[in-house]
């Protein structure tokens, strides 16, 4: 996929790799504690994970560049803090043992790394090096500071990095493997779309140009693309979404602040003179005529080349700042008056800059990109009203054309100390300008919102795309790729307001457009643009059917003493290779009987009348919760809390009935699961236990009696991976889950007719299945999701599965999250989709759904082939599930 996308693979394949995954992405058998010591040089640890060391690395090294494929670094371990230089310690020889293991499955590419902020220096070559380094250092870096609830928090860049690289990677490209796209929200938080300023394009425009004005030579944004936690795969940090306000919307759709960062990314890419740059100067005033202003300046000393970044001195100022900018030139030095920074803004000014076979002497206006066609294509953007000045290098006075919207471009005759030259300025307009010059140069003049719409599809799977590799395209939403074949450009991309498309290819044969297999009628613009209109989704209409036709069933059959357990795995170990001791016996981790993930259920039986009450300490992650009925009578539990992973509750007797027959008593726990933690969360990180720590029965005067016998179940299978497609951590305990309630194909024709909406009207826990069709234009793309909300003071928990996929949980009494989407083949546009809903009551007040509703966030005019069948990643029910019972 990434060879075909042209795009370079960074491996970050561990053993540990955080992230904000399910144990950090240890595999979760280690959750028992028979892992070792992780993270060390432990040889129980190390006999761990060099398994998968040498599976993966088997898969890399046939993907690696030297072979081919697109893989360029392969990193080593995530965030692992160096801080005793010692080759005897067990980190150091760790991350010896790492390295050696990938090298002896024949992995040729460089080894990275990934320092946890500036908090260390760690396995690097430049400082310190008593072995474990590896080849390229790396830093990462989330410096935004920013609040969901105060847009004017933060914004306050780092200007260190450049230092920091030159004290501890000085021989070493400068990177940055995880700089800030976005940031995760937790449990009870802001949901992403509140956090206004994490979006604000302005962050990409200011931010990602810093680092370049630094000398950061690699950038990886962590995300890009943040995705959804789905299956359990998230560690207990975060909740379903992991849209972490990317670039890329969960959804898929483009924001903002994407478009603003492939405005950067166009410009490095034709940009070479970058890559060999020194640091001229820096500082508040550097270069410039106001202290509100720093810059970075950078010089390649081969070409001659100048990068002038500009920035407000105190970066979160809002205030549109006036000044000029003093440049150096190979005609001498010349000052270029009138450069705004509008408040948030950040501006590069490059000087001696080659493009095709000119030199533009210095420029004002941002160079978004440039072509190499039949001519020159140069391409400026703006913000709209501002001034931008610039000068060819060895161009006298040159005749001009102008098309599309004025932008008063006027020349005059300027000195420097070395030479004449003509210098042209303008003010930017509102809307795309062309001008064609005499010397054969094509410039665009764009406004921000036109640049935004800017593309410049590569014509070669090559990551190095050469300017003469690539077709510009203005005006679509989105473009995916763009081809010539015979006369005519095809073009595939997305949309959703009809628009004027304009493509730039250089060829007089090529005279006509194709948009997602359309030919357009296509007109030739004077300076040698093809044009059409292409298709919006204004007047296309996307009907999505009301959620009806539920069926339910009792999902808690358990809760009754009388239910057969005959076929759980009985609790009867005494000890326990996990760091933390268990608060009573039988030990009742849930990994140590081989259930790791999901909802857990326990029985423990008792004999006799005596019993008032019992507490019940249970571990699940931040914001689980559990519940406890006794004899089908719920007698506690707890709601869950956001800050706490552990809670504990004092279970009430009174009101249940006791039965005095051998082992006749049952308390049935139900317990929720929102991940295992990562090896930072205290006090045993990946072996904190899940499921009940303790477990004490009472009887009069607080007399401790004893539990007969305790039983666990988990996921069906266990570990077994019954549904390699979905995988083991999709599915939970739930007798639901057990049994593939949530499948395809799974014959609800006998079950009782019942919504979500109308609920329960007491504690438990409700299997809902609905199915329903969708017949979305062939043509569509529509990201589709579901809304889900309660009456206020409800306490319940609620788990979605499409069409099998555990793809959402909602918990009202904590939040934030009500707003589910859903990614094409995990639901069918065109087809059949099966909707299954279980609610789990936690007081006897019961709960119901206030709404549950399918809607669209969008809808695209699109190329791709979202509607393909989907049915090879949704197997459907069978009855292997009923052994589950």
């Amino acid at each position: 996929m990434a060879t075909e996308a042209g795009l370079y693979v960074i491996a970050r394949p561990g053993p540990y790799i955080n992230g904000e995954a399910n144990a950090g992405g240890f595999a979760l058998w280690t959750s028992d504690g028979s892992g070792g010591k992780l993270r060390t040089s432990d040889e129980t640890y190390y006999q761990a994970w060099l398994p998968w060391v040498q599976e993966i690395g088997n898969i890399l090294i046939k993907n690696q560049i030297t072979e081919g494929g697109p893989v360029i670094l392969n990193q080593i371990e995530n965030e692992l803090q160096e801080t005793t230089y010692n080759p005897n310690n067990t980190l150091v020889v760790y991350m010896e043992q790492i390295e050696r293991a990938f090298r002896e499955a024949g992995m040729i590419i460089p080894f990275s790394s990934n320092e946890k902020g500036e908090r260390s220096v760690s396995w690097t070559t430049d400082y310190q090096d008593v072995g474990g380094a590896v080849n390229v250092y790396g830093l990462d870096s989330y410096p935004g500071g920013f609040s969901c609830t105060n847009v004017n928090s933060g914004f306050n860049v780092l200007r260190n990095y450049f230092q920091w690289f030159s004290n501890y990677s000085f021989t070493q490209p400068s990177f940055l493997p995880e700089f800030e796209g976005g940031y995760f929200t937790p449990w009870g938080g802001s949901f992403y779309d509140q956090c206004l300023e994490e979006h604000d394009p302005a962050y990409a425009d200011v931010y990602y140009k810093n680092n370049i004005g630094q000398r950061v030579t690699m950038q990886s944004i962590y995300m890009a693309y943040g995705g959804t936690n789905w299956g359990q795969s998230a560690a207990p940090v975060v909740y379903t979404s992991y849209d972490y306000s990317a670039p890329l919307r969960e959804t898929r759709e483009v924001q903002d602040k994407f478009k603003q960062t492939k405005l950067l990314a166009l410009f490095l890419r034709v940009s070479s003179d970058l890559l060999e740059t020194v640091m001229e100067s820096n500082g508040t005033g550097n270069a410039v005529s106001s202290s509100a202003i720093w810059s970075w300046v950078l010089r390649n000393p081969d070409t001659g080349a100048g990068f002038y970044l500009v920035q407000q001195n105190n970066t979160a100022s809002r205030d549109p700042q006036n000044f000029s900018v003093y440049l150096n030139t190979s005609a001498g030095a010349v000052t270029v008056p009138n450069v705004q920074l509008n408040g948030r803004q950040s501006k590069f000014l490059v000087t001696d800059y080659q493009f095709a076979n000119e030199t533009l002497l210095y420029t004002s206006a941002e160079i978004l990109t440039y072509g190499t066609f039949d001519v020159p294509v140069l391409v400026f953007y703006l913000q709209s009203g501002q001034a931008g000045e610039f000068a060819f290098k060895s161009a006298p006075k040159l005749d001009y054309q102008s098309f599309g919207m004025p932008v008063n471009l006027t020349s005059s005759q300027s000195t420097s100390a070395n030479s004449t030259f003509t210098k042209y300025t303008y003010a930017q307009a509102d809307g795309p300008s062309v001008i064609k010059f005499s010397n054969g140069v094509l410039a665009y003049f764009l406004d921000l919102p036109s640049a935004w719409t800017f593309f410049a599809p590569p014509t070669t799977p090559d990551p190095n795309v050469g300017a003469d590799q690539q077709i510009f395209v203005l005006g679509p939403y989105n473009v995916r790729n763009a081809s010539v074949q015979n006369s005519v450009v095809q073009i595939s991309g997305d949309n959703a307001n009809a628009t004027s498309i304009e493509v730039y290819i250089g060829d007089s044969a090529v005279t006509q457009i194709q948009w997602n297999g359309i030919l357009l009628s296509t007109t030739q613009t004077p300076y040698g643009a093809l044009t059409a209109q292409i298709p919006g989704t204004e007047n296309r209409t996307v009907t999505l059917p009301t959620l009806t036709s539920w069926k339910v069933n009792n999902s808690l059959p358990e809760a009754q003493a009388s239910y057969n357990d005959a076929n759980w795995t009985i609790c009867n170990k005494t000890t326990t290779l996990s760091p933390v001791a268990p608060l009573t016996l039988p030990v009742l981790f849930s990994s140590d009987y081989g259930f790791y993930t999901g909802i857990k259920l326990y029985r423990g039986s008792f004999s006799g009348t005596n019993a008032t009450s019992a507490n019940i300490t249970v571990q699940g992650g931040l914001a689980s919760g559990w519940s406890a009925w006794l004899n089908g009578v719920l007698v506690g539990g707890h709601p869950g809390n956001a800050s706490l992973g552990a809670t504990s509750a004092l279970l009430d007797f009174s009101n249940a009935t006791l039965v005095d027959v051998e082992e006749g008593n049952v308390l049935t726990v139900v317990t929720d699961y929102t991940g295992h933690d990562e090896t930072s969360t205290g006090p045993a990180g990946v072996e904190n236990p899940r499921g009940i720590l303790g477990a004490v029965l009472y009887g009069p005067g607080n007399a401790v009696l004893e539990f007969a016998q305790w039983k666990i179940q988990g996921n069906a299978g266990g570990s077994a991976n019954i549904d390699p497609v979905r995988g083991p951590m999709n599915e939970g305990g739930l007798y639901g889950e057990r049994l593939g309630w949530h499948l395809p194909g799974f014959d609800t024709s006998g079950w009782e007719t019942g919504s979500p909406t109308e609920g329960l009207n007491t504690s438990g826990i409700a299997w809902y299945v609905t199915t329903f069709d969708l017949d979305i234009d062939e043509d569509l793309d529509v990201p589709l999701g579901i809304e889900l909300d309660a009456p206020s003071g409800t306490t319940a928990r609620v788990m979605i599965f499409m069409n099998g996929y555990q793809y959402g949980k909602f918990v009202p009494q904590i939040g934030p999250q009500t707003r589910f989407p859903f990614q094409p083949g995990i639901v069918n546009n065109r087809g059949t989709n099966t909707l299954a809903v279980s609610l789990w009551t936690q007081t006897d007040e019961g709960a119901r759904l206030s709404n549950a509703t399918l809607f669209a966030y969008g809808k695209y005019q699109t190329g791709f082939n979202v509607n393909q069948d989907w049915s090879y990643l949704q197997p459907s029910w069978t009855n292997d599930r009923l052994v589950y019972a």
